[in-house]
């Protein structure tokens, strides 16, 4: 069965309508002698009026004649579900104000549309699809993407229990109930639901940072609703198909026919979301440039600490000779600095306080009554001149050449020192934590 064909005279008619849709009357045509003049627009076939009634529908429709050839048009008819929903789609289409024509064809023969709704002003043309037949996701979205080239909207509906193609292009998934009522949209459609944390200022999604909500909002499926409003919504351009951005859990690429409000909640997500991310990276910036500024900061700290401890050992010798020749005996040089003398080493003399080999410039000025009687070390001008600035005026300054070290110097601060101590070690120890 087919719905649209040609006659000899009038032109292309539409069995469905009560006057063609060409301004003549059915009883014109209908077991009539001679036969109208009817042909198939497909294959050409002599073609006959029907009549029938199935449940509620009075079914008008065109039949080839006997022993027809092969013809696409007749074979896409035969199904009885598939010929109803058409019936249904076209009916609710010019329910809603618009013209609708079966089988229309694009000129260049890319497409033909089950049932191509148009507007009052043709601004808009729609193609209702009657998919109950089994499609792949790759020829379904071809067909979509010919008819988005030519301008044309295009709905696909199906009755079928698994429909893979409902996330990738618009479509509907739809069911005729059992007592007899009217078609329902079932699937295909979706609702926004958002969610915000109270006040919007702390997200608790926020994890180290206080950061403003993300919204925690999501697309649910829509209430079922009967086919003639839905049809209706798309010849008022109330819904549209929309992939969905965010709050979905199906996956990231789904396509579903929303309302504009609920696309305006989302689009609300949307934006604090980014506004979120954003606040978050540069938070999360800020954090790492002051822990690279920190472990710089530790590793110059480390750097000071290592070079002074290898110009406290490099000095060792040269204050041993230099005491020694001075005061007539050997000194004693403790193994570390200490705090009481502003980290340097202390140099004893029988027993008592003599020299003090390099201490901590920026620790002199709190010790100045403790270090003025003292001697002390230093390895360079430039570090002698550190010290004096701290010191008392009358403080005595000695520099000494220091013993050529062994080794290079460790590239790395935390590289274990020629006596088998690491520079935390070493300064756990001059700092007595070692022994806690």
């Amino acid at each position: 069965m087919v719905f649209v064909g040609i006659h000899e005279t009038w032109g292309r008619i539409d069995a469905t309508q009560a006057d063609l849709g060409c301004g003549q009357d059915r009883v014109s045509i209908y077991k009539v002698r001679p036969p109208a003049p009817l042909t198939c627009y497909e294959c050409g076939w002599r073609l006959h009026l029907v009549h029938k009634t199935h449940g509620s529908y009075e079914l008008w429709f065109l039949r080839h004649a006997s022993n027809p050839p092969y013809c696409e048009a007749r074979l896409a008819g035969e199904s009885m579900a598939h010929h109803l929903l058409k019936l249904d789609l076209a009916h609710h289409a010019r329910e809603a104000g618009w013209r609708a024509e079966y089988e229309l064809a694009a000129p260049d023969g890319s497409w033909r549309a089950d049932v191509m709704a148009a507007s009052p002003d043709e601004s808009r043309r729609v193609a209702l699809e009657a998919q109950l037949a089994g499609i792949s996701i790759t020829d379904i979205t071809a067909r979509t993407d010919r008819y988005g080239q030519d301008g044309v909207e295009v709905c696909w509906f199906t009755d079928r229990k698994t429909v893979p193609w409902l996330d990738a292009v618009p479509s509907v998934q739809i069911a005729r109930p059992d007592d007899g009522g009217g078609v329902q949209v079932t699937a295909g459609a979706a609702r926004f639901v958002p969610e915000w944390c109270e006040g919007r200022e702390d997200c608790r999604s926020g994890a180290q940072f206080e950061l403003p909500c993300k919204g925690h909002g999501q697309w649910l499926p829509a209430d079922h609703l009967t086919l003639s409003r839905f049809v209706a919504a798309i010849c008022a351009n109330t819904t549209r198909p929309h992939r969905l951005r965010t709050g979905f859990s199906d996956g990231e690429e789904t396509s579903r026919w929303v309302t504009r409000p609920y696309f305006l909640l989302e689009e609300e997500q949307v934006q604090a979301a980014a506004r979120h991310e954003c606040i978050r990276e540069r938070l999360a910036s800020v954090r790492r440039k002051q822990e690279e500024a920190r472990r710089a900061a530790e590793q110059q700290h480390l750097a000071a600490i290592d070079a002074l401890l290898r110009r406290q050992e490099a000095l060792t010798k040269p204050v041993v000779q230099f005491v020694y020749h001075e005061a007539g005996v050997y000194p004693t040089i403790a193994r570390d600095g200490t705090p009481e003398f502003a980290m340097g080493r202390p140099v004893y003399v029988k027993g008592k306080p003599y020299a003090v080999i390099c201490p901590v410039a920026s620790r002199v000025s709190a010790l100045r009554s403790r270090l003025t009687p003292l001697v002390l070390f230093a390895a360079t001008e430039s570090e002698r001149d550190r010290i004096a600035a701290q010191a008392a005026p009358s403080q005595r300054i000695e520099v000494l050449e220091p013993e050529p070290s062994k080794e290079p110097p460790p590239t790395v601060p935390s590289q274990p020192r020629q006596d088998g101590l690491t520079i935390k070690q070493a300064v756990n120890r001059m700092f007595g934590l070692d022994r806690m």
